[in-house]
């Protein structure tokens, strides 16, 4: 009966040890969880204020006055030449 005794200690300290080890696995994992979603969050506004720099940069009217500004005009027909490659 002493025997049997130790053996179930025994299997009950390894029950508690395998319980702690997978609630601190399950923490640290939660843990990597909440990180990596605020990391989402980060480049997910990150994205966005990209594209909102680059729909302002792509502005039609911005373009067309910095052109002005510069006095660049589009290359006229006079100004185009044609290459040939052999």
């Amino acid at each position: 009966m002493n025997k049997l005794n130790v053996i179930l200690l025994v299997l009950a300290l390894l029950s508690g040890l395998a319980v702690v080890t997978v609630q601190d696995q399950s923490r640290q994992y939660y843990i990597s969880l909440d990180k990596a979603q605020k990391h989402e969050i980060q480049l997910d506004q990150d994205y966005a204020r990209l594209k909102l720099e680059q729909a302002k940069l792509s502005n039609h009217k911005l373009i067309k006055e910095a052109a002005q500004k510069q006095k660049l005009q589009p290359p006229s027909a006079a100004d185009t030449r044609m290459i040939e490659m052999k």
